[in-house]
């Protein structure tokens, strides 16, 4: 199982809270994706995996989209580092581009090509990484409106609301 909570941290600092839904989200995501997807099979990181958020479950709550912290399609799986212990930390490098605050939009396809099976100074030393880290997306308290409409629209673009 998972250990601290960093998304529901970052999201606190902003007044929201996870739904009471998620563990079950959680856990369904968890038997479909078990184990984290940016390592290769049998790499066995030793870290625990944690779910997460393609687009931060914060954003998705500040910018009307409350709908996507539950929704399997903006959920992966990537290993988390534990305190004290050597391991990759897929979930910090590729899903939040080295700053919890932020994240990575394009992880999907990162996870699949460009860092699938990379060590954590493999990624760091990847010039591409070091492009990604300062293009990242912007942490919430510091976007422009015109930024968090651009972010909306880029969330109904991927992730449709889903019909009744």
């Amino acid at each position: 199982m998972a250990g601290f909570d960093r998304g529901a941290a970052e999201a606190k600092r902003f007044s929201y809270q996870r739904s009471p839904d998620w563990p079950k989200a959680e856990e369904a995501h968890r038997q479909k994706e078990p184990t984290c997807v940016c390592c290769k099979p049998g790499m066995d990181s030793g870290a625990p995996v944690q779910v997460h958020h393609i687009f931060p479950f914060h954003y998705c709550i500040a910018l009307g989209r409350p709908d996507l912290e539950l929704d399997d399609r903006n959920l992966i799986t990537l290993c988390d580092k534990e305190e004290g212990k050597p391991s990759e930390d897929h979930h910090l490098l590729v899903g939040h581009l080295n700053l919890f605050q932020s994240a990575n939009l394009k992880i999907v396809l990162d996870v699949k090509k460009t860092y699938h099976g990379s060590r954590e100074r493999q990624i760091k030393s990847n010039p591409l990484w070091e492009k990604e880290v300062h293009e990242r997306l912007k942490p919430l308290d510091a976007m422009s409106n015109e930024e968090r409409d651009q972010l909306r629209k880029l969330m109904d673009k991927t992730l449709p609301i889903k019909s009744p």
